[in-house]
């Protein structure tokens, strides 16, 4: 009976074993500001921000990955939103993947980069 277990976590290793961990390109803009995204300033020392933005196939892979959609997302009902914690994404069919996230450069802590409306419009 020990034995089945075993098989199992064994087979579950291999079938992860022939998985490459692989750095692929992506495309991306970012933006440094101070103060808050909604109402962005210069940055200064102690208040230096950057947000993120990931579109293409790497915006897809994180979406599939963070699923399921938000039940209460955009109006629009073909703008899909998923998130986790500060990370948020988007699927709109007119112009693919989107994902927001940022991090506060003085801490270095993750902040989010989009404001909740915002990813339902652009």
């Amino acid at each position: 009976m020990v034995l089945v277990p075993f098989a199992s976590l064994l087979l579950a290793h291999h079938a992860r074993a022939v998985w490459d961990y692989v750095h692929r390109d992506f495309s991306a803009s970012y933006a440094i500001y101070g103060a808050y995204p909604d109402a962005p300033v210069a940055p200064i020392a102690g208040d230096t921000k950057v947000a993120f933005r990931l579109t293409g196939a790497a915006a897809k892979d994180m979406f599939d990955a963070i699923g399921p959609d938000l039940a209460a997302g955009c109006p629009d009902p073909q703008i899909r939103l998923r998130n986790r914690d500060m990370l948020l994404c988007r699927h709109r069919p007119n112009d693919g993947y989107r994902c927001e996230f940022g991090f506060d450069l003085s801490t270095g802590l993750s902040i989010g980069a989009s404001v909740g409306g915002a990813m339902c419009v652009q």
